[in-house]
């Protein structure tokens, strides 16, 4: 094999609670993470040495300060192989987003050549390498409908959700995580949560009971920087969603429709021009 293609789930937070301030200076968290059809598009060839990445966006680093040049870095240097990669990123996850586009595409990578170079892929030590690189990066490794606690590396597969239809809508704002982590710490909001309701809810329940604690923490900080947010969530209420939440710490936000037709009806619709905003549904893990 010379040569794949393959694609990079975005993903999105049904729930998010901020626990305490770990000593690393990261949060605890607790977390229902969820892969949706958003995806990047990522092809890696064998080349004779080193790596190389380019992209459809001219927004990205290309260097090794990108996670997916990170990620084939650290394949390489776990790995006894010969040869080299280029990896080619076809941008379609808004950068900065809330959607976990770059840890997606890292997590793609070096599922990718795992396959390229035709070596098993050992899961406990893929994620340890890809939980050096970033928090949420293992989950997006196979994605699917996932409670993840500690700083997010620590995953828990649940119950695949039945197909969701969906309208994730984006700011012409971008946020970076650390930023709106400092805001929240700067509200210092006290987080009021029944995790274990959601946890039932998911794994025995065969329909999701919105009216739980399916919230974000990190909105009110968010919203505090990213004042648009509101207005979204506003609008996709009045366009007939049952629910609708900011993702990660923004400043995208989706919105849950009870049919895939409504949820294109109002993309059509959007009246905010300058959003990105596309229609999706839920995916099982990959």
């Amino acid at each position: 094999m010379d040569s794949l293609v393959l694609n990079a789930p975005a993903k999105i937070n049904l729930a998010l609670q901020v626990q305490k301030l770990r000593e690393d200076g990261f949060h605890e968290l607790k977390m229902i993470m969820q892969s949706i059809s958003l995806a990047d598009k990522i092809k890696l060839s064998k080349s004779s040495e080193g790596i190389s990445l380019s992209s459809s966006s001219n927004e990205l680093p290309l260097d090794n300060s990108n996670l997916a040049f990170k990620a084939a870095e650290s394949f390489f240097s776990a790995n006894q192989v010969e040869g080299g990669v280029e990896i080619y990123l076809e941008k379609n996850i808004p950068i900065a987003a809330g959607l976990a586009g770059g840890s997606a595409d890292a997590a793609a990578v070096m599922r990718g050549l795992y396959k390229l170079f035709e070596l098993e892929e050992q899961t406990a030590k893929v994620k340890s390498l890809l939980a050096q690189l970033g928090s949420d990066i293992p989950y997006c490794l196979h994605g699917g409908t996932v409670y993840a606690t500690g700083r997010g590396e620590v995953l828990e597969q649940l119950p695949e959700l039945d197909k969701k239809h969906l309208l994730v809508v984006t700011p012409a704002v971008k946020l970076a995580t650390p930023t709106v982590y400092k805001q929240y710490d700067n509200l210092a909001a006290e987080s009021e949560f029944n995790f274990e309701a959601i946890l039932k809810n998911l794994k025995f329940e065969e329909k999701v009971n919105w009216s739980l604690d399916y919230k974000n923490d990190l909105q009110p900080a968010a919203e505090s920087l990213c004042p648009q947010i509101k207005e979204v969530e506003e609008l996709l209420k009045e366009s007939g969603a049952e629910f609708t939440l900011l993702s990660g710490s923004g400043p995208s936000v989706f919105a849950v429709y009870p049919l895939a037709k409504q949820a294109e009806q109002a993309a059509k619709n959007w009246p905010r021009k300058t959003d990105f905003i596309t229609a999706a549904e839920t995916i099982p893990s990959y």
